[in-house]
């Protein structure tokens, strides 16, 4: 026997429905890891920072969360992508691939007279790195030195 909802009882189905289907509101947090630069980390911890003579070094490490980066070189993409978006060209850039756990990221970019150059490794504890971010020449070496 099939019994067909009224109006009034469709409408208190869907209530019901609708009541077990909440939507969860999130907002990430942003750590900033460079003020200079404006470079920022979604959903971050700062586990350190030193800032001396114009080197912005800052350790942090990322919450389980759908922003934390892949790995060490998404990180590092990602980073360019913000300075991109501020203004900066690409000049050079080298990634060592992590075989034995010693991986980094150089990124060396500039904006006119103005360069900027970014070191990025990983840190012993899983999904924390240490980003070195200063000014450096916009005219860098062949070898991509990070400052």
């Amino acid at each position: 026997m099939v019994r067909r909802l009224g109006p009034l009882g469709f409408g208190v189905a869907l209530a019901l429905s609708l009541a077990g289907c909440t939507l969860v509101s999130y907002t990430p947090k942003e750590l900033v890891l460079s003020q200079r630069y404006g470079l920022v980390a979604l959903d971050a911890v700062e586990l350190a920072r030193i800032t001396q003579d114009g080197l912005e070094v800052v350790e942090f490490g990322f919450l389980a969360s759908p922003y934390a980066p892949r790995d060490l070189y998404d990180l590092g993409e990602k980073l360019k992508t913000q300075l991109k978006a501020r203004g900066f060209e690409e000049r050079c850039q080298t990634y060592h691939f992590p075989l034995f756990g010693g991986g980094q990221y150089t990124l060396r970019m500039a904006r006119g007279g103005e360069g900027v150059g970014l070191f990025l490794k990983p840190l012993a504890q899983p999904q924390a790195y240490r980003l070195e971010v200063g000014p450096a020449s916009p005219n860098p070496p062949l070898d991509c030195p990070a400052r």
